[in-house]
């Protein structure tokens, strides 16, 4: 148990073992030690992430795949979550609480929260675009259509939080880190998914641009190249057509 709660026990175990240990095990090359209790559930819980956490971001990336059909897509998506990380730090340092096991729970919702910030937009740019839309109008009107439905889940979801977050009783330290890592993280978390989000979408536009023109010897315009009005044009093209796409109409598999 420790005096202030606030305190990092990994850091104090650390300690131990680099400063008291080596003194004893010098004077007593027979004595051996281990640490046991919370450090060896803690031992018990990061070895349970390491086995279930990665499946679980393969399969939300493979179920976010299915649904843009763009791994490109998927990956900025995907960028949002290490960015809002971000977020979980300061919200533990403003709060003076230490990153602790409690807090990866609340980073693993977290990371379900933001995908999903991210998802609607995404899924309304990719909507807009296919109706025929200018690659920078589908953009703008993605972020601008779905501002108020992200900003208000967001802020709502952080005000329920915000009673476990301030909340100074004893029980409630167990949850302060979880709160904390989904409130601060989601907050941070929006902003990147209102502002980056798009500003990657059109980097990437412009890289693919590139490349296709590139690979294909000839221009193509923002528009022809997004996955969406790509899976459009291969739909609407005859059987015959669909062995060989790009010199049909420049629809790109």
């Amino acid at each position: 148990d420790l005096a202030n709660n606030k305190d990092s026990a990994p850091e104090i175990l650390g300690e131990i073992q680099k400063e008291i240990i080596p003194g004893i095990t010098a004077r007593f090359p027979d004595v051996t030690f281990d640490f046991e209790g919370q450090s060896r559930e803690n031992k018990k819980t990061m070895n349970s992430f390491k086995v279930v956490v990665p499946p679980i971001l393969i399969l939300m990336f493979m179920i976010i795949v299915f649904t843009f059909r763009s791994f490109l897509q998927s990956i900025l998506v995907y960028l949002v979550i290490p960015f809002s990380l971000v977020g979980v730090a300061w919200g533990h340092y403003f709060q003076g609480y230490i990153v602790s096991i409690l807090s990866l729970f609340g980073m693993i919702a977290l990371m379900g929260i933001v995908v999903n910030d991210g998802l609607v937009l995404v899924g309304a740019f990719n909507r807009l675009i296919k109706t025929g839309m200018k690659f920078e109008d589908a953009l703008l009107e993605a972020g601008l259509s779905r501002f108020r439905p992200v900003l208000l889940t967001s802020l709502t979801t952080i005000a329920g939080l915000g009673p476990i977050i301030f909340e100074s009783s004893f029980h409630a330290q167990f949850l302060s880190p979880m709160a904390i890592s989904i409130a601060y993280g989601l907050l941070y978390g929006t902003l990147l998914t209102l502002l980056m989000l798009p500003a990657l979408l059109a980097s990437a536009n412009r890289i693919k641009r590139l490349v296709f023109r590139l690979l294909f010897h000839r221009s193509f315009t923002p528009e022809e190249i997004e996955p969406a009005v790509r899976e459009d044009i291969f739909q609407k093209l005859p059987a015959a057509e669909h062995a060989d796409p790009v010199s049909k109409g420049g629809a790109l598999s």
